[in-house]
């Protein structure tokens, strides 16, 4: 017979699966059994409860007339409303200088542009051209709640030759 012990393994392999089932069943069921169990915490009389509780009698319950806060306004980001032009400079143009300048800038919740940083810049007076442009942008301010707050973001100036 060519197959000589067969059907000893298939069975062995069975049985070990079986067993191996029957065990993840009862593991399992024993886990969540322990889940489902309640806890009871005992209040003791000294223990102070959260001011939005009120007390009546000698039980503490939640004082449901207090409405959490709502927002007084919406929350939206800078609106820019004018972003001017960085000026081409000669020594850039005779240079064939292109590319983009990347800044970061701070506009404040005043209405103003507050400081400006280099992320990447270019060559021949682009940089500096890039930073008074960013300079004269015209923009509403962010607002959380109805109420104005200083953001930083990027922002991009691409200067090329046409």
């Amino acid at each position: 017979m060519c197959c000589k012990g067969f059907w000893k393994r298939i069975v062995s392999f069975g049985l070990t699966l079986s067993l191996g089932l029957i065990i993840a069943a009862i593991w399992q069921s024993a886990n969540s059994a322990d889940k489902t169990q309640t806890v009871e915490k005992t209040v003791y009389v000294n223990e102070v409860p959260p001011r939005s509780w009120v007390c009546n009698r000698n039980n503490y319950s939640k004082d449901l007339s207090e409405k959490p806060a709502k927002p007084v306004g919406p929350t939206e980001g800078v609106k820019v409303l004018s972003k001017p032009r960085a000026i081409y400079t000669d020594a850039a143009r005779d240079n064939f200088t292109q590319g983009k300048v990347v800044l970061r800038a701070t506009f404040s919740k005043n209405g103003t542009i507050g400081a400006v940083s280099v992320i990447s810049g270019l060559p021949d007076g682009l940089t500096e051209q890039a930073i008074e442009a960013v300079k004269g942008i015209k923009f509403e301010p962010a607002m959380r709640d109805g109420v104005p707050y200083s953001v930083t973001k990027p922002v991009e100036y691409t200067f090329t030759i046409f």
